[in-house]
């Protein structure tokens, strides 16, 4: 089941597909079937302290789709104008976030994994790290 629309510009949801049987589970996606970006980087999130967040910064270039392979995570959203915070905990739902839009993971459930597939390889260059920062450049390209 896939949670209803987000109203942060450049966020959506994308259900994965799957199956299920007396085995377990398996979900998984494609490019250029789920994804309408090349996944050129993966990493993953996990063993995060009680207390502890993660990302609090922008991308100007990368896009990414998040999933939640195990345990649950917060994740704030904003593109500058809509802030919205959703829950990441399911490993059949994924999370796309186009660049230009800020986020933060907060609230982590112990033992949480949270894969991430990005469009672009790590460039420190591609990384806004300041919210005033990023409230400044986003602004000054207009609607999203």
């Amino acid at each position: 089941m896939t949670p209803p629309a987000l109203t942060v510009a450049g966020c959506r949801w994308l259900g994965l597909r799957g199956a299920s049987d007396p085995r377990g589970s398996i979900n998984f996606v494609e490019m250029d079937t789920d994804l309408d970006f090349p996944i050129r980087r993966a990493f993953w999130i996990h063993g995060v302290p009680a207390g502890q967040d993660r990302g609090h910064h922008a991308h100007r270039e990368s896009r990414l789709l998040m999933v939640a392979l195990s345990g649950g995570a917060d994740v704030v959203l904003d593109d500058g104008r809509q802030r919205e915070t959703v829950r990441l905990d399911r490993p059949d739902n994924g999370l796309i976030c186009d660049a230009w839009v800020w986020h933060e993971l907060h609230g982590f459930a112990a033992g949480t994994v949270v894969l991430v597939l990005a469009s672009t390889g790590y460039a420190e260059s591609d990384y806004i790290r300041d919210y005033a920062t990023f409230r400044r450049e986003v602004g000054t390209r207009g609607a999203p």
